[in-house]
């Protein structure tokens, strides 16, 4: 009877989330605030004829996000070579087209011809339940890196003149340093090919953990990317 009983507790537990993976919430904020996590940021876009929407860090966590980035990018800004801070939520579809990021749209429609334009543009809210970190560390990165900044201003209308933007890199993902930052951040440079190397015996139990890590990130096997990913974690093991 009495292990019937614990087992329903457990159950009942179980069902009702107490064992659920804990969310970033607006009690976080000073110490994301302390790891150098921006009071405020926008997404990287294209804003023609659209204003940029700057998010507080306080937004980001009253939505509960399961996940949390920080980006570095290196780049000139208004001439002045700085490095940029970039954060990224996973609840926030930042891969969305300008339609379902468009709000307050104003203008008329004439005819064939519609004359609506955004107000801003800011990200819609998904569910991210499912998604897992490495899907999201690469979703981010590649956001960051293949999305080219244009007309961005600040919120007083000043305009950010964006040159020479770098590779991204990933600083965090909630509090914990992202441990693949320095794999991402090189792998795939032409001019930064790994030379061969002879993989001692005692490596080779290894090698299928970095294949899986290396697969996990969103390399595909047999590909030259994927044999850059799988060396540079093995030269980091060593």
């Amino acid at each position: 009877m009495i292990l019937r009983l614990t087992f329903l507790i457990f159950l009942i537990l179980i069902s009702s989330g107490s064992f659920a993976e804990n969310r970033l919430g607006i009690q976080n904020l000073k110490q994301l605030i302390d790891l150098g996590y921006n009071k405020k940021d926008a997404y990287s876009d294209d804003y023609s004829k659209s204003k940029a929407y700057w998010f507080k860090l306080e937004e980001h966590l009253e939505i509960k996000p399961k996940y949390l980035a920080l980006l570095s990018q290196k780049m000139t800004v208004n001439g002045k070579v700085t490095v940029n801070q970039h954060i990224y939520n996973s609840k926030h579809h930042f891969f969305g087209d300008k339609k379902s990021k468009c709000i307050g749209k104003k203008g008329i429609t004439v005819g064939p011809l519609n004359l609506k334009k955004c107000e801003f543009l800011k990200p819609k809210v998904i569910d991210d339940t499912q998604l897992i970190k490495s899907t999201f560390a690469n979703m981010a990165l590649d956001h960051c890196n293949e999305t080219k900044i244009k007309n961005l201003r600040t919120e007083d209308g000043k305009i950010l003149t964006i040159k020479d933007a770098e590779k991204c890199a990933i600083k965090f993902i909630n509090f914990s340093k992202y441990e693949f930052t320095k794999v991402l951040k090189e792998v795939g440079k032409s001019e930064d090919k790994p030379k061969k190397q002879k993989i001692k015996s005692s490596e080779n139990l290894d090698l299928e953990k970095f294949k899986k890590q290396c697969k996990n990130l969103g390399f595909k096997p047999r590909t030259e990317k994927f044999g850059e990913c799988v060396l540079r974690l093995l030269e980091a093991s060593n």
